[in-house]
């Protein structure tokens, strides 16, 4: 469950700073509100993940939380034919890999209902009602 636990954290600080991105790159857009509240929620997604540990006696690996700031940041320099501005489907590729983070958020909140049980850390309301977000997150990037 710890690696588990670290391995999520790690990636929702990847997701986070993905969502920082998409938001900055469509400021003026008709998405930028959205992906503001988006961004606001992924990030308390994220201090939910990490209380969650903390309860469970988990910390979070501070190696691996870089790697996954350094995949995120890798993941722009992507052969785009563009070497300093993004190209024009930039935006589309960015919105689809936030669309993927939160489909595996989503995974994991359903994950810990279900080892809920067995780890007195762990509340099944709140996983519910973590679950249902990211459930409406996936819906507003996608639409």
């Amino acid at each position: 469950m710890e690696v588990y636990l670290r391995d999520h954290f790690a990636g929702a600080t990847a997701g986070l700073a993905l969502a920082r991105r998409c938001r900055r790159n469509n400021i003026g857009t008709g998405l930028d509100a959205e992906l503001a509240g988006i961004e606001t929620e992924i990030d308390e997604d994220r201090r939910r993940l990490q209380a969650m540990m903390s309860r469970l006696g988990v910390a979070p690996s501070p190696l691996k939380s870089t790697l996954g700031s350094f995949a995120e940041l890798v993941g722009r320099l992507k052969g785009n034919g563009r070497i300093v501005r993004p190209s024009p489907v930039s935006p589309v590729v960015e919105l689809e890999g936030l669309a993927a983070g939160i489909v595996t958020k989503r995974n994991l909140w359903r994950s810990l209902r279900v080892a809920a049980p067995n780890h007195g850390g762990l509340d099944v309301a709140e996983l519910d009602l973590l679950e249902e977000r990211a459930t409406s997150q996936l819906a507003r990037v996608t639409t």
